[in-house]
């Protein structure tokens, strides 16, 4: 029970990762190290406590390898992906396996960088391909759908860049691909790819295309052969995730296998339990070695070492040690819906399938009314259904919390179809092989296949065409979760859960009776003085490397911006690489503006090195003063534009007592940091006359390697003409969209002139103005997509991240 109390520490730790607002720096992680030693150290020489210092400790291990753990990919190369709308011919290497995607073929192609030296490195980006057709002219004979791993295709189309994704830079739809070369990923893999089409085709030419299309999915995991019919049908009657092979699937095969090895061997010997292990490892082969199928072997792997070590009944810490393992190599796996149900179903399995099936297992070698010789092969396809019930059971929360809804029917058509998979899927492998031999063979070898398909398909469109659509789930959250599993170990250990109980209530009337007893002999109460400063010590060691955490500076390599969501106006904040913190105005809520400020600073950093006000507006102006009073603000540059409102004549009077005020003019230069630079391009109407005062806002350029984001204040078309004319550059990887989106503002041919990869609109939900103007929003929405269109009434809070050469985008929803 250490090891599991071990692993389900270090697991917390890994899971802490997620509610950091920033990455610790190595000098937070060592201060937390070393706190962390001390305390198990005050643990141990005091003799008390040691069991939770220890646990501490491997929460705080579980936490750094979380936060050490490579981050992922950008999702975007400035100078290296193609612009948005453009139309391309490209050259990239399939690694991974191909999908469907509405009738069509998703595949995810690794496009390598410019730089032949870094050819077949990590280097370069990733786009989706959704296409139909496969053109070879390599004179392999494929067949025009047979796509595969390792295959390098050139692809012609109009690149349609993604902003908000950091797996894939972009997409193209066309009609079809050439495949001009193969075998160009891992031997191993390519090898596999090629026996996964061959058994696919074999299986699809053998059976009808909806039975073919089944066995193919759940054999050898390729769902391009299954038609949209069928995947609109399991999606609708809530089988969706019977078509995706994973950890149900793996236990099933397991489970059906096991079940016919002992019905075969017997149980006297442990050598029932190879052929299990060989056939879960052969199934994930033809599975592609896919990441999920792979944990879940590894977790029955894990689970069969176990039983054969004779600790079947304590199966949970080895499967919690496989978990914490693959946790320790890659943390970013905990949040994957893969592992989480690869994970679970397996113990679920270890913990529920062998009381199912021991109680069913009674009755029907109790019952008279079976022969002897029936008895036995009846017991096996229990054990089987007891495998595919106990996963079902364990798994089924964490679909109602990924996937946002439960169709109404997904229980009772998965309990209908789950315990014949494993018999469909073993007919299949069976009308492979056979085809292999004599295709004289196949028609008899697929009667299994083709009746259990038919079944199949015949519930899923039986619940499919039923009128109760599915139950929204989006409010199930991780207490629910939680809950679910706590009921399911109390049911399971009612024995331990009553004593549990029952020691709880032991204690607390030990400790009503001690506070009665009155203070006892002299020797105890030093030994409990004792023991209370050693507790004493132990937590405030523990907080102080909590304090050390919050106190620290975090480092980071990448310029963030944050496209604040206010009730009206823009508040735009700026963060270097080297932590330098700039403010482009404040909204119209003072308390917002702070409340805004104070979410993105540690809790006891109060520093803001550069205040900026664009120009004197009241949703722009609103809340600045509040945030020069609260914050330590080191340079305040004011747009120098005089206004008749309270608002300003407050600002400008209290400005006043700043010891660095600067007036913003064009042309100047604020360097932030060693390669990050502002530049004001535009404060005033040089060559038209301005409009009105919003024309005098001040207009900068951020400026970080590649990556540069245009900050336009409230300018309307009159001073955009104004900038393009006076010659400064304007063309800009973001757009922070000129006056929320006003119609006066955003001209096309400003729009032309920026030529954006990403248009952030700045307008709140009580602005009363109606922005963003629908003429506006169509013509950013036709530039650039309308999903690399932000508006922050919309998607709130909208962060801006770039290392200079790519960028991605964070928004609050």
């Amino acid at each position: 029970m250490k090891l599991l109390k071990a692993t389900i520490a270090f697991t917390l730790g890994v899971s802490l990762e997620g509610l950091l607002s920033t990455t610790p720096s190595a000098f937070e992680i060592a201060i937390a190290v070393v706190a962390a030693l001390v305390v198990i150290a005050a643990a141990f020489v005091a003799r008390r406590h040691l069991l939770i210092a220890l646990l501490t400790m491997f929460v705080l291990f579980g936490l750094v390898r979380a936060v050490t753990a490579d981050a992922p990919s950008s999702t975007a190369q400035w100078n290296e992906v193609p612009r948005n709308e453009q139309r391309v011919e490209i050259e990239g290497t399939l690694l991974s396996e191909p999908s469907p995607s509405n009738g069509r073929t998703r595949l995810r192609l690794h496009v390598p960088p410019h730089d032949a030296l870094t050819v077949g490195t990590q280097d370069g980006y990733n786009v989706d391909i959704y296409t139909q057709r496969l053109h070879d002219l390599t004179n392999t004979d494929r067949r025009s759908d047979d796509f595969r791993y390792g295959d390098t295709y050139k692809v012609s189309g109009r690149f349609v860049l993604t902003t908000d994704r950091n797996d894939v830079a972009g997409f193209i739809s066309t009609s079809s691909v050439e495949l001009i070369s193969h075998g160009n990923g891992g031997w191993v893999r390519s090898r596999i790819s090629e026996l996964r089409s061959d058994i696919s085709y074999s299986i699809t030419d053998s059976l009808d295309t909806t039975t073919g299309g089944l066995a193919a999915a759940l054999l050898v995991g390729d769902r391009t052969k299954l038609s949209a019919e069928t995947i609109d049908d399991f999606r609708a009657s809530g089988l969706s995730h019977v078509l995706a092979i994973s950890g149900l699937h793996i236990a099933m095969i397991g489970g059906i296998i096991m079940a016919i090895s002992v019905w075969i061997l017997g149980r006297q010997r442990q050598i029932y339990l190879v052929a299990p292990g060989a056939g879960v490892w052969i199934y994930a082969a033809l599975a592609g070695f896919t990441p999920s199928v792979t944990r879940a072997a590894i977790m029955f792997t894990v689970y069969l070492f176990a039983r054969l070590l004779g600790r079947q009944r304590s199966v949970l810490p080895p499967l919690a040690l496989a978990g914490a393992m693959m946790l320790a190599i890659d943390p970013p796996i905990l949040r994957s819906i893969s592992f989480q149900l690869s994970f679970v179903a397996v113990m679920g399995i270890a913990l529920f399938s062998a009381k199912i099936a021991g109680r069913s297992s009674d009755v029907i070698q109790d019952s008279p009314l079976l022969p002897q010789l029936v008895k036995q092969p009846a017991i096996g396809v229990i054990y089987g259904m007891s495998v595919s019930l106990a996963a079902t059971i364990a798994t089924a929360p964490l679909v109602a919390f990924h996937f946002g809804e439960v169709p109404i029917w997904g229980i009772p058509s998965t309990l209908l179809i789950v315990p014949v998979l494993p018999l469909f899927i073993g007919g299949s492998a069976l009308v492979a092989v056979t085809g292999t031999i004599s295709d004289q063979l196949v028609p008899i070898a697929g009667i299994l296949s083709h009746g259990l398909g038919n079944y199949i398909s015949f519930i899923a469109n039986l619940f499919a065409g039923l009128p109760i659509g599915p139950i929204n789930a989006a409010g199930w959250s991780i207490p629910l979760t939680v809950s679910w599993y706590a009921i399911l170990l109390v049911i399971l250990n009612r024995r331990v859960a009553t004593k549990l109980f029952s020691n709880v209530l032991e204690m607390i009337r030990s400790l009503g009776y001690s506070a009665t007893t009155g203070a006892g002999s002299s020797h105890i109460q030093t030994q409990r003085n004792r023991t209370t400063y050693s507790v004493v010590a132990i937590w405030i060691i523990a907080a102080a490397s909590l304090v050390g955490f919050i106190a620290s500076e975090p480092s980071s390599s990448d310029l963030a911006v944050t496209f604040f969501e206010t009730n009206r106006g823009d508040m735009i904040f700026i963060e270097t690489p080297s932590g330098v913190r700039v403010l482009v105005d404040g909204g119209d809520d003072p308390d917002l503006a702070v409340r805004s400020i104070e979410s993105v600073l540690p809790p006891l950093d109060r520093r803001l090195d550069v205040v900026i006000s664009t120009h004197p507006d009241a949703d722009h102006l609103g809340g600045l003063q509040h945030v020069v009073e609260r914050f330590e603000v080191d340079t305040v540059i004011d747009s120098g534009v005089p206004h008749n409102s309270n608002i300003y004549d407050s600002w400008a009077k209290y400005i006043q007592s700043v010891p660095n005020v600067l007036t913003a003019s064009t042309g100047m230069l604020i360097a932030l940091d060693d390669e990050v630079v502002l530049r004001i391009l535009q404060t005033q109407c040089l060559v038209v006359e301005c409009s009105n005062f919003n024309d005098e806002s001040v207009v900068a350029r951020l400026e970080y390697r590649d990556v540069s984001v245009l900050l336009t204040g409230d300018i309307t078309a009159s001073a955009e003409f104004d900038l393009m004319q006076t010659g400064p550059k304007v063309q800009s990887t973001v757009l922070k969209v000129g006056h929320h989106g006003s119609r006066t503002s955003t001209t096309q041919a400003f729009l032309d002139e920026v030529d954006p990869a990403l248009a952030i609109v700045t307008t709140g939900i009580k602005n009363q103005f109606g922005h963003p103007h629908e003429d506006v929003i169509e013509r950013l929405n036709n530039q650039l997509r309308p999903e690399n269109v932000f508006v922050t009434r919309d998607n709130g809070t909208v962060v801006v991240t770039t290392n200079g050469e790519r960028f991605w985008v964070i928004r609050e929803r």
